[in-house]
C-alpha cells in the first residue's frame, strides 16, 4: 500500500466502550448493582446493630426479633439478588453495543487473578450459608417463644397470656 492509500482509508472506529488504560470495565458498575450492594450493606448494618441491642439488653422485645430475625434478612437477600440482576442487564447493554463481546465470561482457574475472586466469592458463599443458618434457626427459636405468642402475635388474647404467665411462674 503506498502512503496515499494510507493517507484516504478512514480511521478505524473508535472501540464501542470506552476503557480506562490498562482496566476493563466492569459489569458491577451499574446503578441497579451498585443500589443492590448498598441495600445488602445497610441491611446488613442493621442486623448486627440489632444483634448488638439483643446482647446488651436484658429485655425480650418481640419487634426487635421480628426487625433482626426476618424483616432485615430479606432485605439483605433482596440486595443480594439486585447485583447479579444488575450484572446480566449491564452486560446485554453491552453487547448490543459490542456486538463481537463473548456471550459468557471466560473463566481460567489458571489465572491467579480468576482463582483469587473465585476463592473470595466462595468464602463470602459459605460465611452467608452459615449466617443463615444461624439466622434462621433464631427465627424459629424467636416465633417459638413465649413473647412471639403472647405479646406480639395474639395481641387480643391478652388475658390468656397473662393467666398462663401467672401460672407458669407460679410452678417455679
Amino acid at each position: 500500500m503506498s502512503e496515499e492509500e494510507k493517507k484516504e482509508q478512514p480511521d478505524p472506529a473508535p472501540p464501542a466502550l470506552p476503557e480506562a488504560p490498562g482496566r476493563r470495565p466492569s459489569s458491577v458498575r451499574n446503578l441497579i448493582s451498585l443500589g443492590g450492594a448498598v441495600i445488602a450493606f445497610v441491611a446488613l448494618a442493621n442486623i448486627l446493630f440489632l444483634f448488638l441491642v439483643e446482647g446488651i439488653s436484658g429485655r425480650s422485645r418481640p419487634y426487635l426479633g421480628i426487625f433482626a430475625y426476618m424483616v432485615f434478612p430479606a432485605v439483605l437477600f433482596f440486595g443480594l439478588v439486585l447485583v447479579p440482576i444488575g450484572m446480566l442487564l449491564e452486560r446485554r447493554r453491552r453487547r448490543k453495543l459490542a456486538p463481537g463481546l463473548a456471550a459468557l465470561p471466560r473463566i481460567d482457574f489458571n489465572n491467579p487473578r480468576h482463582r483469587s475472586i473465585f476463592g473470595a466469592f466462595a468464602g463470602v458463599a459459605i460465611f452467608f450459608l452459615l449466617l443463615s443458618a444461624v439466622g434462621s434457626y433464631r427465627a424459629y427459636e424467636f416465633t417459638d417463644s413465649v413473647g412471639f405468642c403472647g405479646q406480639l402475635c395474639h395481641n387480643v388474647m391478652n388475658p390468656e397470656f397473662t393467666q398462663c404467665w401467672n401460672g407458669c411462674r407460679s410452678v417455679r
